[in-house]
């Protein structure tokens, strides 16, 4: 006879071990689609800063800080605050 406590024990333990792999499993997919998005968010800053960079390089009138036209000589951006050269 097949003790019925052994069966019972193996169900348990191979339901608990498939479900502590598959959230190990749903935690690597979450962690690629997080790192994902960090790296397409950092590649778009980089895409910006290099955009603002030139336009600021190009025009003396363009605040280095936010990128914002500055028509008057003053010492601040009138947007953002930043001090200009």
């Amino acid at each position: 006879m097949i003790p019925i406590f052994g069966v019972l024990f193996m169900i348990v333990f191979v339901v608990t071990f498939f479900t502590i792999i598959s959230g190990f499993w749903r935690m690597r997919g979450m962690a690629n689609k997080v790192f994902t998005l960090a790296e397409q968010e950092m590649e778009r800053k980089l895409r910006e800063a290099s955009a603002t960079s030139t336009v600021t390089a190009l025009d003396p009138a363009v605040c280095s800080h936010c990128g914002s036209r500055v028509t008057a000589k003053v010492s601040q951006c009138p947007s953002c605050g930043a001090g200009l050269p």
